[in-house]
């Protein structure tokens, strides 16, 4: 394994002694991605089959300490900037156009915007942001897409996309029931839907979807018509869907039977979805074994 795949694959939310922030090589992000953990006690309010979240060993702290957590990613932009940061493994093995500060991402070992404290670290990380000149660097919110119409969230979602944003939401489900299997989360799917349609009226948004092979199987044609027809309906009430990513489990799972999707498999359901949304930029993301 090359050292690049190593640094693609390694996704912890833990860079040397940082208690909230991280830096990472992103596929999606096509650069670098500066992480910032919001959920350092690691709760979420989904269970998904496929999260690589280590919930067995107990949380370095349970708390944000928002003013560390500004000094964490102040040092991490200036190393990201000065270029500082390609001296140091494993983004020493980052390719050049890979050399590039793309994102802050609010991505951690939860939900971002179940923490009490998300406006507030909307608003100082666009603040740090802006400090140093970073006009071209996103501000991303990747979600699970359950809590996008609390008026908390609306908040920092609203300085969110003042600063250069992007909201990623998941949908990794067109029926209840694969829903419930594969997401295993107590929030209603349709308050899933719903959130999305109403966020997508107010901004553009990117939806994220993890297909899988979940006991043997990839989703079948029953769900991946169902899972087209949710996108369908969201643009039918005027929303916009600025991009689908679609990509497949790429690091180890609590579950074992969670595993990847081939790149054949994968290609086949973007064909799917491509031929019942055309015009609906849609990006595919491989397992590990096809990052070479």
């Amino acid at each position: 394994m090359t050292d690049l795949i190593k640094a693609h694959l390694d996704h912890r939310r833990v860079w040397r002694d940082f208690d909230y922030c991280y830096p990472v090589i992103s596929r999606r992000s096509r650069g670098v991605s500066l992480g910032v953990n919001l959920n350092p006690d690691k709760a979420c309010n989904f269970d998904c089959v496929y999260c690589e979240v280590d919930r067995i060993t107990p949380p370095k702290r349970r708390d944000l300490d928002l003013d560390l957590l500004d000094r964490e990613l102040g040092l991490l932009l200036d190393l990201a900037t000065s270029g500082e940061i390609y001296e140091i493994p494993p983004f020493d093995s980052a390719r050049p156009e890979q050399r590039r500060l793309n994102d802050i991402a609010f991505s951690g070992d939860g939900e971002p915007t179940t923490a009490r404290e998300f406006a507030d670290t909307v608003d100082r990380v666009a603040r740090l942001k802006n400090q140093r000149g970073l006009d071209l660097v996103k501000l991303v919110l990747i979600t699970d897409s359950s809590r996008l119409q609390a008026p908390e969230v609306l908040k920092g979602l609203e300085t969110l996309m003042a600063n250069q944003g992007e909201i990623w939401a998941k949908l990794d489900a067109g029926t209840e029931a694969h829903y419930r299997e594969i997401c295993r989360s107590q929030v209603p799917f349709q308050r899933i839907l719903d959130n999305l349609a109403a966020t997508a009226r107010r901004w553009p948004i990117l939806i994220q979807t993890l297909f899988l092979s979940w006991k043997g199987q990839g989703p079948g044609e029953a769900e991946l018509e169902a899972y087209c027809g949710r996108l369908e309906a969201i643009l039918a009430m005027g929303g916009r869907i600025q991009a689908l990513q679609l990509y497949t489990v790429a690091r180890p799972t609590p579950e074992p039977e969670a595993r990847p999707l081939a790149r054949l498999e994968m290609d086949v359901l973007a064909s799917v979805v491509r031929s019942r949304l055309p015009g609906l930029p849609v990006e595919v993301y491989y397992g590990p074994e096809e990052w070479a």
